[in-house]
């Protein structure tokens, strides 16, 4: 069933609306006609995972729905039915298992793998398979420099999974862009990460400038801050630029920063750190941290008995449980921007994040996670309503088409919707977040 918007704003079931692909999970044939063919494609399937309730068949969702209207004469590839013979499709997946963001990372990696299996499960696309090929650059540049074409020349993939990380992004996406192979990142949002590698690079994630300062402006105003210190690593370049950030955000708002103090990610103790800015009583302590240091700082905090507010910027929250579980009780109250509602009520979102909880046993899907899963589903929805071949001869082609696809495109997935920017990031909402009882709690930032 596809929508289309009223002239009363509402959203109408039953018409299509050109430009819009939404992910379904009811058990429903969907049919859509255009000037060139008529498509009809089962968007469910039924499954029983091993070791996950084997013993139970969901109905789960596959791909995004094309959207009725238009025409195909802007397809790329093409050469139609069934491709069975023609062996997976492959893509490349870039993850790092160390560093300040590797649970960022593995969250991605989880939600890119649960797309496939999904996918997989349900006869592929065009009759083919899709396969990742994944590496880890374990938070190596050097890795990510000798990766990339082995990816490409050796294993032949279609398109590339970047690093959830900015600085494994820049890296990543610059080398596939050398190669002219699409790369989308389910995280990256560190302001200009995608400059060096435009067209060829997109991220789900909006850059964390343009989502945190207008959002922890806000915050500044409606909780009366007055002054504030910021820590942050001085080796990474994402946290050396949420530093940036925040800077910005006490600079606009008439905050006095007290303090600012470095660290070195991994350090096992923030003691001194903590009382350099416990001598000043800032109203506020700005995180510029992966969610690990994060939380080992906010128990150092409220061990010192020190009751500053404790804020970050959207990566934070997008790490998941990993700050919450690893400050415990020191978290609460902790205020974020944000980016990603994991309780999104609209559909098909809300659905979709339903069953990513009970098939993977969350308590609540992180955005790393979704950002994944609907990168695989817009790759999948590409290939399938072209009938990409991705052959030798079609490659060049192929890989321009995904471009103009996912530039030219709104959809609607896991994550909400999903639209990228004239400069290849996600247009998100503004969005923060407060750590309540144990999870974060998304509001809406005052008009």
């Amino acid at each position: 069933m596809y929508t289309i918007r009223r002239r009363d704003g509402l959203i109408a079931p039953g018409a299509a609306t050109p430009g819009r692909r939404r992910l379904r999970v009811l058990p429903v044939f969907m049919t859509c006609t255009t000037t060139s063919r008529t498509r009809e494609r089962n968007t469910s399937v039924r499954r029983a995972f091993t070791g996950r309730r084997a013993a139970v068949a969901v109905v789960v969702p596959l791909l995004f729905v094309a959207a009725c209207g238009g025409s195909d004469d802007n397809s790329s590839g093409g050469g139609g039915g069934d491709q069975s013979d023609a062996g997976p499709y492959k893509l490349g997946l870039v993850y790092s298992s160390e560093g300040p963001f590797a649970n960022n990372s593995a969250t991605a990696r989880a939600g890119a793998n649960y797309a496939v299996e999904l996918i997989n499960a349900d006869g592929g696309v065009n009759g083919r398979d899709l396969e990742l090929v994944e590496v880890d650059a374990r938070n190596d540049p050097q890795s990510l420099v000798t990766a990339i074409p082995k990816l490409v020349s050796e294993d032949g993939v279609f398109a590339i999974i970047a690093p959830a990380d900015s600085a494994g992004c820049e890296i990543a996406c610059a080398a596939a862009a050398q190669l002219e192979v699409p790369a989308i990142s389910p995280g990256a949002g560190r302001p200009g990460v995608l400059e060096p590698s435009r067209p060829w690079s997109f991220t789900l994630a909006q850059p964390d400038a343009a989502n945190s300062i207008p959002v922890l402006s806000a915050v500044v105003k409606q909780e009366g801050i007055k002054t504030a210190a910021i820590i942050y690593d001085e080796a990474n370049a994402t946290t050396k630029a949420q530093n940036d950030l925040y800077t910005k955000v006490f600079e606009d708002t008439g905050v006095e920063v007290v303090s600012t103090t470095t660290y070195t990610s991994g350090d096992p103790s923030f003691t001194s750190q903590v009382t350099s800015m416990a001598a000043e009583t800032p109203d506020v302590i700005a995180l510029a941290a992966g969610p690990a240091d994060a939380a080992r700082i906010a128990v150092e905090v409220r061990t010192q008995n020190l009751d500053s507010l404790l804020m970050g910027t959207g990566s934070l929250q997008s790490g998941g449980t990993e700050y919450l579980n690893g400050a415990g009780d020191a978290a609460e109250g902790t205020i974020t921007a944000a980016q990603f509602n994991p309780d999104n009520p609209d559909q098909p979102a809300a659905d979709l994040l339903a069953q990513a909880r009970e098939d993977n046993d969350f308590d609540v899907v992180p955005l790393n996670f979704s950002y994944a899963f609907d990168i695989v589903n817009m790759i999948a929805n590409y290939l399938g309503d072209n009938e990409v071949e991705a052959t030798e001869d079609s490659l060049a082609d192929d890989r321009q088409g995904l471009l103009d696809y996912l530039q030219g495109e709104t959809l609607e997935g896991m994550s909400g919707d999903v639209k990228f920017a004239e400069d290849g990031t996600g247009d998100r909402p503004q969005l923060y977040a407060v750590v309540t009882d144990g999870k974060f709690v998304i509001q809406e930032v005052d008009s």
